[in-house]
Protein backbone atom coordinates (compact mmCIF):
# COMPACT_ATOMS: atom_id res chain seq x y z
CA UNK A 1 0.00 0.00 0.00
CA UNK A 2 1.46 3.48 -1.03
CA UNK A 3 0.74 5.98 1.55
CA UNK A 4 1.42 9.91 0.49
CA UNK A 5 3.04 12.24 3.23
CA UNK A 6 2.58 15.31 2.40
CA UNK A 7 1.24 17.86 -0.54
CA UNK A 8 3.38 16.92 -3.37
CA UNK A 9 3.06 12.82 -2.61
CA UNK A 10 -0.61 13.58 -2.13
CA UNK A 11 -0.91 15.12 -5.89
CA UNK A 12 1.51 13.03 -7.45
CA UNK A 13 -1.27 10.16 -6.40
CA UNK A 14 -3.97 12.00 -7.08
CA UNK A 15 -2.52 12.43 -10.53
CA UNK A 16 -0.88 9.42 -10.93
CA UNK A 17 -1.73 6.91 -8.60
CA UNK A 18 -3.54 4.55 -10.85
CA UNK A 19 0.29 4.46 -13.21
CA UNK A 20 1.96 2.81 -10.10
CA UNK A 21 0.38 -0.77 -10.87
CA UNK A 22 0.17 -0.84 -6.04
CA UNK A 23 -2.84 -0.28 -4.15
CA UNK A 24 -2.36 3.27 -2.50
CA UNK A 25 -4.29 4.96 0.11
CA UNK A 26 -7.42 7.30 -1.12
CA UNK A 27 -6.74 10.72 -2.06
CA UNK A 28 -8.72 13.55 -3.26
CA UNK A 29 -8.54 13.77 -7.65
CA UNK A 30 -6.55 15.93 -9.02
CA UNK A 31 -9.17 19.27 -9.60
CA UNK A 32 -9.93 18.48 -6.26
CA UNK A 33 -6.63 19.03 -4.49
CA UNK A 34 -5.52 21.68 -6.61
CA UNK A 35 -8.85 23.79 -5.17
CA UNK A 36 -8.57 23.02 -1.47
CA UNK A 37 -4.99 22.85 -1.28
CA UNK A 38 -4.77 26.63 -2.19
CA UNK A 39 -5.89 28.86 0.38
CA UNK A 40 -7.16 31.55 -2.42
CA UNK A 41 -8.88 28.59 -3.73
CA UNK A 42 -10.10 27.40 -0.77
CA UNK A 43 -11.62 30.70 0.25
CA UNK A 44 -13.34 30.89 -3.27
CA UNK A 45 -14.66 27.21 -2.64
CA UNK A 46 -16.15 28.68 0.75
CA UNK A 47 -18.21 31.23 -0.56
CA UNK A 48 -19.59 29.25 -3.65
CA UNK A 49 -20.50 26.36 -1.14
CA UNK A 50 -21.91 29.38 1.35
CA UNK A 51 -19.54 28.20 4.35
CA UNK A 52 -18.49 31.02 6.51
CA UNK A 53 -14.85 31.95 5.59
CA UNK A 54 -13.17 35.47 6.70
CA UNK A 55 -12.87 38.12 4.55
CA UNK A 56 -10.28 37.09 1.90
CA UNK A 57 -7.91 38.84 -0.73
CA UNK A 58 -5.14 37.58 -3.15
CA UNK A 59 -2.58 40.19 -4.12
CA UNK A 60 0.70 39.72 -6.44
CA UNK A 61 3.02 41.96 -4.01
CA UNK A 62 2.71 44.31 -0.67
CA UNK A 63 2.70 47.20 -3.22
CA UNK A 64 -0.12 46.35 -4.91
CA UNK A 65 -1.94 44.89 -1.16
CA UNK A 66 -1.31 49.02 -0.08
CA UNK A 67 -2.94 50.18 -3.07
CA UNK A 68 -6.36 48.25 -2.86
CA UNK A 69 -9.17 51.19 -2.62
CA UNK A 70 -10.44 48.35 -0.29
CA UNK A 71 -7.99 47.27 1.70
CA UNK A 72 -9.18 49.48 4.66
CA UNK A 73 -12.68 46.62 4.41
CA UNK A 74 -10.17 44.39 6.33
CA UNK A 75 -9.24 46.56 9.72
CA UNK A 76 -6.67 45.46 12.30
CA UNK A 77 -5.44 42.61 13.05
CA UNK A 78 -5.11 40.86 9.44
CA UNK A 79 -3.51 38.15 8.89
CA UNK A 80 -1.32 38.00 5.83
CA UNK A 81 -0.18 33.97 4.44
CA UNK A 82 1.41 32.62 1.47
CA UNK A 83 -0.65 30.48 -0.91
CA UNK A 84 0.31 27.12 -0.28
CA UNK A 85 2.81 26.71 1.84
CA UNK A 86 2.43 24.27 5.21
CA UNK A 87 3.67 24.52 8.72
CA UNK A 88 2.43 27.82 9.14
CA UNK A 89 5.30 29.06 7.08
CA UNK A 90 4.93 32.80 6.55
CA UNK A 91 1.68 33.61 8.06
CA UNK A 92 1.96 36.60 9.96
CA UNK A 93 -0.63 38.63 12.47
CA UNK A 94 -0.53 42.41 11.42
CA UNK A 95 -1.78 44.35 14.78
CA UNK A 96 -1.60 48.19 12.92
CA UNK A 97 -0.25 49.97 9.59
CA UNK A 98 2.94 50.62 11.19
CA UNK A 99 3.31 47.17 11.26
CA UNK A 100 2.97 46.30 7.21
CA UNK A 101 6.04 44.82 5.88
CA UNK A 102 7.30 46.60 2.77
CA UNK A 103 8.06 42.89 1.28
CA UNK A 104 7.22 39.54 1.83
CA UNK A 105 9.28 36.26 0.26
CA UNK A 106 6.60 34.51 -1.16
CA UNK A 107 3.76 35.60 -3.75
CA UNK A 108 1.36 35.86 -4.22
CA UNK A 109 0.18 37.06 -1.03
CA UNK A 110 -3.17 35.91 1.27
CA UNK A 111 -4.82 38.78 3.13
CA UNK A 112 -7.27 37.52 5.45
CA UNK A 113 -9.47 39.69 8.07
CA UNK A 114 -8.34 38.22 11.44
CA UNK A 115 -11.31 35.76 13.89
CA UNK A 116 -10.80 36.29 17.53
CA UNK A 117 -11.56 33.43 19.28
CA UNK A 118 -10.20 29.90 19.72
CA UNK A 119 -8.84 28.22 16.99
CA UNK A 120 -10.35 24.72 16.16
CA UNK A 121 -9.03 21.52 14.01
CA UNK A 122 -11.74 19.10 12.26
CA UNK A 123 -10.73 15.78 10.49
CA UNK A 124 -12.29 13.34 8.62
CA UNK A 125 -11.81 10.28 6.58
CA UNK A 126 -14.11 10.05 3.46
CA UNK A 127 -14.86 7.91 0.86
CA UNK A 128 -16.98 9.20 -2.42
CA UNK A 129 -18.16 11.93 -0.94
CA UNK A 130 -19.28 9.98 2.68
CA UNK A 131 -17.39 10.45 5.93
CA UNK A 132 -16.96 7.49 7.21
CA UNK A 133 -14.83 9.20 10.51
CA UNK A 134 -14.04 12.35 11.93
CA UNK A 135 -11.94 13.82 15.03
CA UNK A 136 -12.13 17.19 16.27
CA UNK A 137 -10.23 19.03 18.95
CA UNK A 138 -9.15 22.51 20.68
CA UNK A 139 -6.36 23.41 22.31
CA UNK A 140 -5.90 25.65 25.15
CA UNK A 141 -2.69 26.70 26.87
CA UNK A 142 -3.15 23.37 29.13
CA UNK A 143 -4.51 20.85 27.74
CA UNK A 144 -5.95 19.57 24.14
CA UNK A 145 -9.45 18.42 24.58
CA UNK A 146 -11.81 16.86 21.96
CA UNK A 147 -14.93 18.60 20.90
CA UNK A 148 -18.13 17.88 18.75
CA UNK A 149 -19.27 20.88 16.89
CA UNK A 150 -22.28 19.88 14.62
CA UNK A 151 -21.91 22.91 12.11
CA UNK A 152 -18.49 22.27 11.37
CA UNK A 153 -19.29 18.90 10.97
CA UNK A 154 -22.26 20.12 8.58
CA UNK A 155 -20.53 22.71 6.76
CA UNK A 156 -17.54 19.96 6.00
CA UNK A 157 -20.13 17.21 4.99
CA UNK A 158 -21.04 19.48 2.29
CA UNK A 159 -18.12 20.20 1.16
CA UNK A 160 -16.78 16.28 1.38
CA UNK A 161 -20.46 15.51 -0.96
CA UNK A 162 -19.72 18.52 -3.60
CA UNK A 163 -16.28 17.05 -4.12
CA UNK A 164 -17.44 13.76 -4.19
CA UNK A 165 -14.10 13.35 -2.02
CA UNK A 166 -11.61 10.40 -1.14
CA UNK A 167 -9.41 10.40 1.54
CA UNK A 168 -8.42 11.96 4.79
CA UNK A 169 -9.01 16.09 4.79
CA UNK A 170 -8.50 18.51 7.68
CA UNK A 171 -9.70 22.46 8.31
CA UNK A 172 -8.43 24.85 10.35
CA UNK A 173 -11.61 26.84 12.05
CA UNK A 174 -11.66 29.60 14.12
CA UNK A 175 -14.60 30.16 16.95
CA UNK A 176 -15.32 33.29 18.03
CA UNK A 177 -16.60 34.09 21.55
CA UNK A 178 -20.35 34.29 20.19
CA UNK A 179 -20.18 30.87 18.84
CA UNK A 180 -19.88 32.29 15.65
CA UNK A 181 -17.40 30.12 12.97
CA UNK A 182 -15.11 31.09 10.35
CA UNK A 183 -13.02 28.44 8.18
CA UNK A 184 -9.66 28.92 7.54
CA UNK A 185 -7.75 26.46 5.97
CA UNK A 186 -8.08 23.64 4.16
CA UNK A 187 -5.61 20.31 4.40
CA UNK A 188 -6.56 17.85 1.85
CA UNK A 189 -4.16 15.38 2.86
CA UNK A 190 -2.21 13.88 5.65
CA UNK A 191 -1.34 16.08 9.03
CA UNK A 192 1.09 16.96 11.89
CA UNK A 193 0.14 14.73 14.80
CA UNK A 194 -2.14 12.30 13.58
CA UNK A 195 -1.00 10.42 16.78
CA UNK A 196 -3.73 13.09 18.24
CA UNK A 197 -6.58 11.07 17.00
CA UNK A 198 -4.58 7.87 17.14
CA UNK A 199 -4.11 8.22 20.68
CA UNK A 200 -8.36 8.71 20.86
CA UNK A 201 -8.49 4.90 19.10
CA UNK A 202 -8.92 6.45 15.66
CA UNK A 203 -5.98 5.47 13.46
CA UNK A 204 -6.35 7.06 9.66
CA UNK A 205 -3.78 5.69 8.02
CA UNK A 206 -5.29 2.29 9.43
CA UNK A 207 -9.16 3.20 8.60
CA UNK A 208 -8.38 4.56 5.27
CA UNK A 209 -6.25 1.13 4.32
CA UNK A 210 -9.17 -0.62 5.38
CA UNK A 211 -11.75 1.77 2.88
CA UNK A 212 -9.84 0.92 -0.35
CA UNK A 213 -9.89 -2.50 0.61
CA UNK A 214 -12.90 -2.78 1.43
CA UNK A 215 -13.10 -4.17 4.89
CA UNK A 216 -14.02 -3.08 7.99
CA UNK A 217 -14.81 0.44 9.23
CA UNK A 218 -14.35 3.18 11.89
CA UNK A 219 -13.84 2.60 15.32
CA UNK A 220 -15.42 3.99 18.55
CA UNK A 221 -13.73 6.09 20.56
CA UNK A 222 -13.80 8.17 23.72
CA UNK A 223 -13.87 11.10 24.32
CA UNK A 224 -10.15 12.67 24.47
CA UNK A 225 -8.24 15.29 26.96
CA UNK A 226 -4.78 15.40 27.01
CA UNK A 227 -3.21 17.71 29.44
CA UNK A 228 0.02 19.94 28.18
CA UNK A 229 3.35 17.71 28.55
CA UNK A 230 4.55 20.04 31.21
CA UNK A 231 1.03 19.57 33.02
CA UNK A 232 1.85 15.34 32.62
CA UNK A 233 5.58 15.95 33.96
CA UNK A 234 3.85 17.67 36.97
CA UNK A 235 1.53 14.34 37.47
CA UNK A 236 4.45 11.68 37.25
CA UNK A 237 4.23 10.87 40.60
CA UNK A 238 1.02 10.21 40.60
CA UNK A 239 -0.03 8.00 37.72
CA UNK A 240 -2.94 7.46 39.21
CA UNK A 241 -4.63 10.96 37.86
CA UNK A 242 -3.44 10.01 33.84
CA UNK A 243 -6.10 8.88 31.95
CA UNK A 244 -5.32 6.49 29.20
CA UNK A 245 -4.92 8.95 26.33
CA UNK A 246 -2.19 11.01 28.89
CA UNK A 247 -0.63 7.74 29.47
CA UNK A 248 -0.58 6.35 25.57
CA UNK A 249 0.71 9.97 25.04
CA UNK A 250 3.39 9.48 27.54
CA UNK A 251 4.52 6.04 25.84
CA UNK A 252 4.38 7.91 22.57
CA UNK A 253 6.97 10.48 23.52
CA UNK A 254 9.30 7.79 25.15
CA UNK A 255 9.51 5.60 22.68
CA UNK A 256 11.63 8.24 20.52
CA UNK A 257 12.21 11.44 23.02
CA UNK A 258 14.65 12.98 20.26
CA UNK A 259 11.77 14.11 18.12
CA UNK A 260 9.40 15.10 20.32
CA UNK A 261 12.34 17.61 22.08
CA UNK A 262 13.17 18.49 18.68
CA UNK A 263 9.67 19.57 17.86
CA UNK A 264 9.00 21.27 21.16
CA UNK A 265 12.27 23.30 20.75
CA UNK A 266 11.58 24.73 17.14
CA UNK A 267 8.08 25.41 18.41
CA UNK A 268 8.99 27.29 21.59
CA UNK A 269 11.54 29.20 19.18
CA UNK A 270 8.91 29.98 16.91
CA UNK A 271 10.58 28.49 13.55
CA UNK A 272 7.37 27.04 12.33
CA UNK A 273 3.37 26.07 14.20
CA UNK A 274 3.05 22.81 13.29
CA UNK A 275 -0.98 22.19 11.55
CA UNK A 276 -3.69 21.26 13.23
CA UNK A 277 -2.34 22.57 16.94
CA UNK A 278 0.89 21.82 18.90
CA UNK A 279 0.90 19.88 22.29
CA UNK A 280 2.64 22.47 24.23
Amino acid sequence: MVLPSCSRTTRLLAAHGAEIGAPYYPVPDQDTFDALDDKWRFAGVCADLDLPVPLTRRFATMAELRRDPDFARFGFPLILKPAAMSGGYGVRRIDSAEELPEHLDYAPIICQAYVPGEELSAFYLCEAGKIFASFSYRRTLTKLEEIRVPDIDAHASRLVAHFRYDGVIGFDIRRRPDGEIAFIECNPRFWYHMEVAMLAGLNFVTLGCRLREEEGGPADTDTLKIRSPRRLCGNLLTPWRLNRAERAYLRYIVRDPAISGWAAFQSAIGRYRLAGGQLL
